[in-house]
C-alpha cells in the first residue's frame, strides 16, 4: 500500500478529535460549566469567541511554520497542547480562566492539528488522487462529530465535565499521539521515498517555488478565492446555526431540527468523498461551482418554507455542498500556490474566511428579528452564492480539465 494512505489515516484521526471536540462536542459542556461557575450561557460562549479571535493570528503564523518545519513535529505539538489544554480546563477555578484557557487551546490546536495542516501534508503526498485523499481525510471531521460527543456523553454522568476532559486528554496522549507520530511524515523523502509519486501514477506538479507572504497577498487569485469561499462558508454556517429555530418556525418541532442537522452531517460525509473524487476528474473551479450550486438550491427550497420532505431534500443538498468545501479548497490551494507555499496561503486565507463567517451570524439573526422569518436571509444567501460563483470567473488555474 502506498505510504501516503498512512498520512491520510493520521490526518483523519487528528481531525476527528480536533473538529469533533471544538465543533461538535463543546456544546455538551455549556450547561455543566454554566452551573459550576454560576454564570449565564453568554459567558460560556465567550470561550468560543476568544478561540475564534486568537485563531485569526495563530493560523498565519503556523502557516509559515508549516512551510519551514517538520509537519510531524507540529502535529505532535498540537496533540500534546490539546491534551494539556483539556487538563488545564479541568483545573480552572473561575470562568475567566476557563475562557482564556479554552480560547488559546482552541486556536493553537486547530492550527497545529486541524484542517489546515492535515490538508497540507496530504496534498504533499498525492498528485493524481489528491482530491480523493483530501476527501477521505476530511471525513474524519464527520466521524469525530459522532465519536467525540458520544465519549463526552458517556463520561459526563460518572466523571463530570472536569473528569470527561481529563479522560479525553488521556485518550489523546495514549492513542492519538502515538498514531500521529507513527503515520505522519512531512514529505515522501522522509519515509525513504525519493520521488513524490503514487503507486498508481507518475504525474508531477508544475507548481511554483516557495512564495513569500507578500507574493501571495499580491496575487489576485488569492483574493478571488478567499472572497468566494468566505461567502460559501459564511452562508452555510449562518443557516446551520439557525436550523433548529427554522424547524420550530415551520412547526416541525425541536427534535426535527436536530434531525435535520444530522441529515446535513451525514450528507456532508458523502459530499467529502464525492467531491474529493470529482476534484481529481474535473476542474477544481467547476467542482467549487457545483458546491455553490447545490448550496444555492438548498437555500432556495428552505426559503419557500415547503413541506418536511422538501426540507429534508434541501438539507441533503446543503450537506453535499458542505462536504465539498474542504477537499476542493485544499486542492485549489495546491493548484494555485504550490506545495512549497501551501501553509502560507492556507494560513493567510483562513482568517479572511473566518471574518466572513463572523459577519454571517449577526446578519442572519438581524434579518430574522426584523422580518420574523428566515426567508429573507435565505434569499440573500442565494444571491450571495451567485456573487461567490461570479468571483471565480477570473480565476485561472494551472490545470484545467
Amino acid at each position: 500500500m502506498f505510504y501516503g494512505w498512512r498520512i491520510v489515516g493520521g490526518s483523519f484521526l487528528s481531525q476527528a478529535f480536533v473538529i469533533g471536540f471544538f465543533t461538535y462536542a463543546v456544546s455538551l459542556l455549556t450547561q455543566p460549566v454554566q452551573e459550576t461557575f454560576n454564570v449565564g450561557v453568554e459567558m460560556v460562549m465567550y470561550s468560543l469567541t476568544c478561540g475564534t479571535f486568537v485563531g485569526l493570528f495563530t493560523m498565519p503564523v503556523v502557516g509559515v511554520l508549516l512551510d519551514k518545519l517538520s509537519v510531524r513535529v507540529l502535529f505532535a505539538a498540537g496533540i500534546v497542547l490539546f491534551a494539556l489544554g483539556l487538563w488545564l480546563l479541568g483545573q480552572s477555578t473561575t470562568i475567566i480562566q476557563y475562557i482564556v484557557i479554552f480560547g488559546i487551546t482552541m486556536a493553537l490546536v486547530n492550527a497545529l492539528a486541524g484542517a489546515m495542516i492535515s490538508s497540507a501534508v496530504v496534498s504533499r503526498w498525492f498528485t493524481d488522487s489528491r482530491g480523493k485523499a483530501l476527501g477521505v481525510a476530511a471525513t474524519g471531521t464527520s466521524v469525530g462529530g459522532v465519536l467525540v460527543p458520544w465519549l463526552i456523553t458517556v463520561w459526563l454522568p460518572d466523571y463530570g465535565w472536569r473528569g470527561a476532559l481529563e479522560n479525553l486528554a488521556l485518550v489523546l496522549m495514549i492513542l492519538v499521539l502515538p498514531i500521529v507520530l507513527w503515520t505522519i511524515r512531512s514529505w515522501p523523502s522522509d519515509a525513504g521515498i525519493e520521488v513524490s509519486v503514487e503507486e498508481t501514477g507518475s504525474s508531477s506538479d508544475s507548481s511554483p517555488g516557495q512564495l513569500g507572504l507578500g507574493d501571495i497577498l499580491r496575487n489576485a487569485k488569492f483574493w478571488w478565492l478567499a472572497a468566494s469561499l468566505g461567502l460559501l462558508f459564511s452562508t452555510y454556517t449562518a443557516i446551520l446555526s439557525n436550523m433548529t429555530p427554522y424547524a420550530a418556525l415551520l412547526g416541525l418541532g425541536e427534535a426535527s431540527g436536530s434531525g435535520l442537522i444530522m441529515i446535513i452531517a451525514i450528507s456532508g460525509l458523502l459530499g467529502k468523498l464525492i467531491f474529493g473524487v470529482a476534484a481529481d476528474i474535473i476542474s477544481h473551479k467547476l467542482a467549487l461551482w457545483a458546491a455553490q450550486l447545490l448550496q444555492a438550491a438548498g437555500f432556495t427550497l428552505l426559503a419557500l418554507e415547503p413541506s418536511y420532505y422538501l426540507v429534508v431534500l434541501a438539507c441533503i443538498s446543503i450537506g453535499l455542498a458542505a462536504g465539498g468545501m474542504l477537499p476542493v479548497w485544499g486542492a485549489l490551494i495546491a493548484n494555485i500556490f504550490g506545495l512549497q507555499s501551501y501553509g502560507r496561503a492556507f494560513g493567510l486565507m483562513g482568517p479572511i474566511i473566518t471574518l466572513f463567517v463572523m459577519l454571517g451570524f449577526p446578519l442572519a439573526g438581524r434579518l430574522y428579528d426584523v422580518t420574523g422569518s428566515f426567508s429573507p436571509g435565505l434569499w440573500i444567501s442565494v444571491a450571495l452564492m451567485a456573487v461567490a460563483a461570479t468571483l471565480l470567473v477570473p480565476l485561472r488555474l494551472s490545470q484545467e480539465f
